[in-house]
């Protein structure tokens, strides 16, 4: 799933390592799913949308046709 994490992260100044203290998982994971190699469940992708104060539609490709907007 295609993801905008590094464009909303980034501006707020926040790490990949302070997004996932906010959101109660490792870096490690915040760059797996950055980096499109793991599908975060739905609860983990909307706390993240939330931490980086957007909608989940916003930085997540839901369904695939790579429209970010709500």
């Amino acid at each position: 799933m295609k993801n905008r994490i590094e464009e909303y992260r980034k501006p707020l100044g926040l790490s990949q390592h302070r997004l996932g203290k906010k959101v109660g998982v490792s870096r490690t994971s915040i760059n797996k799913i950055e980096t499109e190699k793991v599908i975060p469940n739905l609860k983990l992708a909307y706390n993240i949308a939330n931490a980086l104060g957007v909608s989940i539609y916003q930085v997540f490709d839901l369904d695939g046709t790579e429209k970010y907007s709500f």
